[in-house]
């Protein structure tokens, strides 16, 4: 079974895929956006930086980013750095694997099943890229600083003057 942190860490290179056009997103900026607490993000990037998947900067621009071509990372990429398997070695994932049990061949199989169906998805294969595109050309036309459109000035509906109303009754 597949735990609803290995979900959030999917759903997390999901979205940083998706914003790859963006640079690097903070957790601050990712936050609202998954529903998922700073440090509970923070929790989950920590091993994806520790196995490569995700890159990290720090300092101001800086925050999380892919890492490498989005085709080339499987969903079993990501879900094999939070998930124990049955065949890891003791040592490998020590601190994550406490059953030392003896696994029967169908957990073996059904474990085997489940890999070969992660690894056929990539993360290219869930971003949209049509939307990739409004968001790219939003990005070029708001500039570097991404300071949001001024409003359009309001326009009087009625006449501020009184040669405005003699203009209006003639």
């Amino acid at each position: 079974m597949i735990s609803k942190k290995t979900i959030n860490a999917i759903e997390v290179c999901v979205y940083l895929a998706g914003q790859r056009h963006a640079g690097y997103v903070t957790t601050t900026e990712m936050s609202p956006r998954l529903d998922l607490s700073i440090s509970y993000l923070e929790n989950i990037l920590k091993p994806l930086k520790a196995h490569h998947i995700v890159s990290a900067m720090k300092g101001p621009g800086g925050g999380y980013m892919i890492q490498g071509d989005m085709s080339l990372i499987s969903i079993w990429d990501i879900t094999s750095v939070l998930e124990c398997t049955l065949n890891a070695s003791p040592s490998e994932d020590a601190d994550m694997c406490d059953d030392t049990s003896t696994p029967a061949s169908y957990e073996l199989g059904l474990e085997q099943i489940v890999k070969a169906t992660l690894s056929n998805f990539t993360l290219a294969d869930f971003v949209d890229e049509s939307r990739d595109q409004e968001a790219r050309s939003f990005v070029q036309t708001m500039g570097r600083f991404k300071f949001k459109p001024m409003v359009a000035p309001l326009m009087p509906k009625a006449p501020n003057s009184v040669f405005q109303l003699s203009m209006m009754m003639a």
